[in-house]
């Protein structure tokens, strides 16, 4: 008889990028949106075409089955956009002035096409199809970057289907982790006349709130998503390379939010590789001033990242200061189809900048080795071809998603791996959940002398999809495939690299491998620090009504079989970032009247652009034995601060005395060389 119970070593949490899909009429597949008078609430689209039959990373080949597991589109929002004049969804275009958005509150499919219902309907024409210039663009909050190639495949029966998502990402050394917790608040109503007791009990609002996750930092991945804006150096990236250039096609651009860009033609385009828009456009890196990019004393000018050195501003040392950036930023290619004039490449995230079609766009694979650019850490643990990225603050931060699956014994999902089928008595039990819609609200960047550089993160999610196939009737099973970490994504060197686990490089930062520069010196009686940050992400609810009856069991077994239950309209329809807000804290031992000095001062430090002072650099590395690459590396920049508190305690024990400073800050950056492509 195996185990019946949950084991904690069998559970499997991966995290992975949201992004919307922008789907373009015949590019590659059409749509009609129809209404019903005995439905008056909600209008049905459905996806239409097979000439798409070739460009079958998004649909299915030959038939317009979108490549998203069923259910997980309910909760998202859903707009139009084109350039169609006539026609079509013209009158439901998302411009300045008219701003309609609409919520999924279902999604389906037959076998052969996938079908959404969305809230509020359109109108009441009782169908209308797509037509050249229409674009259908579901968002990015709460929708889990596609799986493109032949990885998903959806069916109506659970018991065959293969449906998944490209939460395909290690989330790090986590040594502990608690999921977001879904609480109901529940409404009571006491009646008159009806005694003490609660008379009415309705349900109200959904909360997926209070997730937590603690790890050693190996890389900079969780840094990305607690400050929100990530750019690569692109100059290093291109000399690493040789082959597979590509070109942004004529007369087309990147805007900000975009999750696609075109491209003249299909040289290295494949699912699972990266793309490269390599853009020498400057971004300030400060928002409470203009950027300065030249030294007041004129000894330096242009000063920016990545500049010369490959690691911070112009052409000067790593510890020059910068206040802008330029702006080259890498994506994984997760779907391409072909389009009039060219091809268009969806990734897995938003673009955080603008683009335009003069900038170089070149193609990058992970390889087992260092071919062809990829990084590659070496037995000396240095890294060949190691990625540069700079990490800093932004309008938003993003979202991403994070998938647990839980089990009893150590096989996989029915019938795609080797489970038994749902209620036999080997059957694993499986349940598998997506958090989706998740934002880190605070953080915590933290090492004392007895550790590792570690992390801390508070998150919450917007909603949760969970695969419901064994709640079907007579074809029960896992529609969803979960991934194993080290059994089905990060099983071979070269996967371990896709998946953001490298082999060598998954080693911490250790304490003693660290360097802190504060008040324009380098300190050695710094014992311990911490970095906090919050980004006043706040969840909201919004009145929308669920006109789709909800699909249960059966007529007397009213448990739903919706992944996401109500059409997601009683979980939070909105995830916003507010006041971004730092503190530190630094524990030193005394050896002269500087702090003290600063404090009563009431001084605000701050670098200037191409000198070397005024800002706290914490610089930590890893242990590497040889010179053959680079050697991996985390700097964190603290600039614009003020000295809060530095008290100087008498100590009972009469030993040495520590102060724990406190202070505020305006900025934090951080630059690192690692493997990832990107975090």
């Amino acid at each position: 008889m195996p185990n019946t119970y949950y084991r904690g070593d069998l559970s499997e949490v991966t995290m992975g990028h949201e992004c919307g899909l922008y789907i373009e009429h015949g590019e590659p597949c059409t749509w009609t949106a129809t209404w019903a008078s005995g439905t008056p609430d909600y209008t049905t689209i459905t996806f239409a075409g097979t000439s798409h039959s070739g460009n079958d990373d998004i649909f299915e080949a030959s038939k317009p089955s979108l490549k998203v597991p069923v259910g997980m589109l309910i909760g998202t929002k859903m707009s139009f956009h084109g350039s169609a004049t006539t026609g079509g969804f013209t009158d439901f275009y998302y411009t300045g002035m008219e701003s309609r958005i609409y919520s999924i509150v279902d999604h389906t499919t037959n076998g052969t096409a996938t079908s959404i219902k969305v809230v509020p309907a359109l109108d009441q024409t009782a169908s209308r199809a797509s037509v050249a210039g229409d674009v259908l663009f579901i968002h990015s909050d709460g929708l889990p970057a596609l799986s493109g190639g032949t990885t998903c495949a959806v069916n109506t029966r659970a018991d065959t289907t293969k449906e998944t998502s490209l939460i395909d990402q290690f989330i790090g050394l986590a040594s502990f982790m608690t999921l977001p917790d879904t609480t109901v608040e529940l409404h009571q109503y006491h009646v008159v006349g009806l005694g003490r007791q609660p008379s009415v009990m309705q349900p109200g609002r959904l909360n997926h709130t209070g997730g937590v996750i603690e790890m050693p930092i190996h890389s900079p991945r969780w840094l990305y998503y607690s400050l929100g804006r990530e750019v690569v150096d692109g100059a290093t990236l291109v000399s690493n390379y040789s082959g597979l250039t590509n070109a942004m096609k004529s007369g087309t651009s990147v805007q900000p939010g975009q999750t696609y860009v075109d491209v003249a033609n299909s040289t290295g385009l494949a699912v699972g590789r990266y793309i490269l828009i390599k853009d020498t456009t400057r971004a300030p890196t400060v928002y409470h001033k203009q950027a300065d990019e030249a030294s007041d004393d004129g000894t330096a000018a242009n000063v920016y990242w990545p500049g010369g050195s490959g690691l911070t501003g112009g052409t000067a040392s790593p510890t020059v200061h910068f206040e802008s950036t330029e702006t080259s930023e890498i994506r994984r290619i997760v779907a391409f189809t072909a389009i009039t004039g060219g091809y268009r490449v969806h990734v897995d995230d938003p673009w955080a900048f603008a683009h335009d079609t003069s900038d170089v766009v070149e193609i990058y694979a992970y390889d087992t080795a260092a071919s062809t650019g990829s990084p590659n850490v070496n037995t000396d643990r240095t890294i060949t071809n190691a990625v540069r990225r700079l990490i800093f603050s932004g309008d938003n931060i993003p979202s991403f998603c994070m998938e647990h699956s839980i089990r009893n014994r150590d096989v996989g999902s029915y019938s795609q791996e080797d489970s038994s089928a749902p209620g036999g008595s080997t059957d694993t039990k499986q349940l598998t959940r997506v958090f989706r819609g998740c934002k880190i609200s605070e953080y915590e960047i933290s090492a004392t002398t007895d550790a590792e550089l570690r992390y801390r993160a508070v998150f919450d999610a917007m909603s949760v999809y969970t695969d419901t196939g064994r709640l079907e009737a007579s074809t029960k099973g896992d529609r969803y495939t979960a991934h194993r970490m080290f059994q089905n994504i990060g099983d071979t060197a070269l996967s371990r690299k896709e998946s953001g686990i490298a082999e060598g490089s998954e080693k911490p930062f250790m304490f003693y491998n660290g360097t802190i520069e504060m008040f324009d010196q380098a300190l050695a009686n710094i014992s311990a620090f911490e970095i906090r940050g919050k980004n006043g992400t706040e969840l909201f609810h919004t009145i929308q009504g669920n006109p789709v009856p909800e699909t249960t069991v059966s007529a007397t077994d009213l448990r739903s079989t919706k992944q996401v239950p109500y059409g997601g309209t009683r979980s939070p329809s909105i995830h916003r970032e507010g006041r971004e807000e730092f503190e530190m804290e630094v524990d030193v031992y005394l050896s002269d009247p500087l702090l003290w000095t600063e404090l009563r001062s009431h001084r605000q430090f701050k670098g200037d652009s191409g000198k070397s002072g005024g800002v706290i650099r914490l610089f930590f590395t890893k242990s590497v034995a040889g010179s053959t690459g680079s050697t991996p590396s985390l700097l964190i920049v603290v600039d614009d601060y003020i000295i809060t508190e530095a008290p100087i305690p008498v100590p009972d024990d009469k030993g040495l005395l520590k102060s724990k400073v406190k202070l505020r800050m305006k900025n934090v950056k951080v630059i690192s060389v690692d493997t990832l492509f990107h975090c």
